[in-house]
């Protein structure tokens, strides 16, 4: 690789940071979450067999794994999350809805958000946590999150799922 090229998922994060960091506390909960479980979709879609079932449980009308907590709650119990993992999403998911359901102003400092975000876990230098906001706290828990689950898929790939004959004694 020459020092011009980068990884896929150095771009693919560089590419969201630059818009993630330029959003509204509004809009950087709804674009975080929103790209979490694209990486979700991302992750499932990679591990399991490629056939129209699979397809179907991750998209389309009432698709089985169609939600962000659908698909996170079946990454974990694939073994494609680690629970802390999906105990952050879960976080940022509630962030998202407290965000998304509601249409007065809102920012990481009402009193509800900034809960849920004094949650995440603090990613940056100990000797900072202590004059951080919660959208920072927010944007470096995100941060750090996504540029785990961007690798996990390439991980996840070489996991995939294949059909297989599975021996019977009751079918001649």
């Amino acid at each position: 690789m020459s020092t011009r090229e980068t990884e896929p998922e150095v771009a693919q994060l560089a590419a969201f940071l630059s818009s993630f960091n330029k959003e509204s506390d509004r809009g950087a909960a709804l674009v975080a979450a929103s790209m979490l479980d694209e990486r979700l979709e991302e992750m499932l879609r990679a591990f399991l067999i490629e056939s129209t079932a699979s397809r179907d449980l991750l998209a389309g009308f009432n698709a089985p794994l169609g939600t962000f907590s659908a698909r996170a709650s079946a990454a974990l119990a694939l073994g494609l999350l680690q629970q802390n993992e999906f105990k952050e999403i879960t976080l940022i998911r509630k962030i998202r809805n407290e965000f998304g359901h509601g249409w007065e102003p809102m920012s990481f400092s009402s009193a509800t958000i900034a809960k849920l975000t004094a949650q995440l876990p603090w990613l940056g230098p100990a000797e900072h946590e202590a004059e951080s906001t919660p959208r920072g706290r927010f944007n470096a828990a995100v941060a750090i999150l996504l540029t785990d689950l961007l690798w996990r898929v390439r991980l996840v790939r070489q996991e995939r799922r294949t059909l297989r004959a599975w021996p019977n004694k009751t079918r001649i």
